[in-house]
């Protein structure tokens, strides 16, 4: 049975949120929610095919658009901007993406007509990562969670779940911390909360990527403050990211 999708918006707590919906076609009564957070580069290529590969596993799965503001993407965050900054930054070590004076000097390397483009998108890019985005991030996150509940045909009165990557990662967990009736996060890779631990009302798979041990560390500490069980798995990839993890 082939997977539909569509951009929908809808009315939040701090305006229209704009979010991608995946589901198996002809729906026939609701079914469970995956919430499938975004990476940095927003909701891209890679996040609309993890969306409909749980659609394919018979969830709806919704992905919001965390850099819409009133359900429109600002453009210097539009796709093809990101897009390129992704490539540039993937071309620097990691250590020079946090570190304006090594990210200027490889700007002024690029043509000449790109560097205010790319300079205005990075900027913005890396303004996302304050804690004032954060919170703002949560509220689309539990807008997103009400809505799924409560007003989406295929989803009423159904559980709601969340799996989510890097930064997407420590949103997972952090919806968990504020909705209270969520039925389950799960991080890939994503740093956890420093609140709110005591408040979460559900099971978390932490699964970690590759070899770094302060991801592992972390979530160990992380663990120790919740009565929860909490499963840390080593050295899984976003490539090997599977419906069934749920």
């Amino acid at each position: 049975m082939p997977v539909q999708t569509e951009w929908k918006t809808f009315s939040g707590t701090i305006g229209t949120c704009r979010v991608y919906i995946a589901s198996m076609e002809a729906v026939q009564e609701p079914r469970p929610i995956v919430i499938i957070i975004q990476e940095i580069w927003g909701v891209e290529e890679h996040i609309e095919d993890v969306t409909r590969r749980f659609a394919e596993a018979g969830y709806v799965a919704i992905a919001p658009d965390l850099f819409a503001v009133n359900g429109v993407r600002p453009e210097e965050l539009n796709q093809a901007r990101l897009q390129v900054a992704k490539t540039f930054l993937h071309s620097l070590p990691h250590s020079a993406w946090f570190n304006p004076q090594e990210r200027e000097a490889a700007i002024l390397k690029e043509p000449s007509e790109q560097q205010d483009i790319l300079r205005e998108t990075l900027n913005a890019l890396f303004g996302m990562l304050s804690p004032a985005q954060s919170s703002r991030f949560i509220d689309i996150l539990t807008d997103t969670a009400t809505y799924a509940r409560h007003s989406l045909e295929e989803t009423k009165g159904m559980p709601v779940t969340s799996v989510g990557f890097c930064m997407g990662g420590l949103l997972s967990a952090l919806l968990a911390t504020k909705d209270p009736e969520h039925a389950g996060s799960i991080v890939f890779y994503g740093r956890p909360p420093q609140r709110g631990i005591e408040d979460i009302p559900c099971e978390i798979p932490w699964l970690l990527w590759g070899t770094r041990p302060q991801y592992y560390e972390s979530a160990a500490r992380f663990s120790r403050g919740n009565e929860k069980a909490w499963q840390i798995v080593r050295g899984c990839s976003l490539s090997e990211c599977k419906p069934c993890v749920l």
